[in-house]
């Protein structure tokens, strides 16, 4: 008997449901690999669990089971090669505070400045839930510190995320957001809101304190531009 392998899958609104049912011989039994997940345009996720059985028979019995329950509740069967024809987004790297202390930066302040332009950004992801899964996940107490205004951005920025906010961070509507608004050759938030909103009058954003006073006044201009994003990617949606 050769290798049994089925992918099924079912269209959704956005994604595609599917189902990749394989066996694997083990020396005294056969393992039933079942891998759940959707396929969108450019990922796909994945959950997958086993069932063990006696005999490759009895696993091959069950997995021709689940293929009929799947196609039951309209699933379909596709080639497998569908499971790797996505073309993955490129995580992208907004800012490195790195790039900041180690470049045009005042002598006589502390490094942890360098985090604050980029860390009140991040205070706006995390009380906005904007932050990804994972994230959420791994950086839960922080996160809920930075809701409850104990902890800055910037300070979980630097203690958490090492300095580094990229797309990893950021859910997926978040991060099409910051391409846009933190794109290194279209700053917005740097050069041009966070400049004219909490620096002007100091000598560089790198004075900007990290404070709660001066998140309170840069949160509705971020805010509103994260509006106006939404809603012009709204209606380019509506006209395709």
């Amino acid at each position: 008997m050769g290798k049994i392998e089925k992918v099924l899958t079912k269209q959704g609104k956005t994604f595609k449901d599917y189902r990749h049912l394989t066996i694997t011989e083990a020396k005294e039994v056969c393992i039933l690999n079942i891998i759940k997940g959707r396929l969108y345009a450019d990922r796909k996720t994945m959950n997958p669990k086993y069932e063990t059985y006696p005999t490759k028979q009895e696993a091959v019995d069950r997995l021709n089971e689940l293929a009929d329950e799947l196609k039951g509740k309209g699933f379909a069967e596709e080639p497998r090669d569908i499971l790797f024809q996505i073309t993955e987004k490129e995580t992208y790297v907004f800012d490195k505070a790195k790039w900041h202390y180690e470049g045009d930066f005042p002598q006589e302040l502390d490094h942890a400045q360098a985090y604050v332009p980029t860390g009140m950004f991040i205070t706006w992801l995390l009380k906005n839930d904007l932050s990804s899964k994972q994230s959420r996940k791994e950086d839960a107490p922080e996160i809920e510190l930075v809701k409850r205004d104990e902890m800055t951005g910037a300070q979980l920025y630097r203690k958490n995320w090492d300095g580094v906010l990229s797309s990893k961070e950021l859910s997926d509507e978040a991060d099409d957001f910051a391409r846009e608004y933190l794109n290194i050759h279209n700053d917005l938030y740097m050069a041009f809101d966070f400049t004219n909103v909490l620096a002007v009058g100091l000598p560089t954003i790198y004075h900007v304190e990290d404070s709660l006073e001066n998140y309170e006044i840069i949160e509705p201009v971020i805010t509103e531009r994260y509006q106006d994003w939404k809603r012009r990617n709204q209606q380019g949606s509506v006209g395709k």
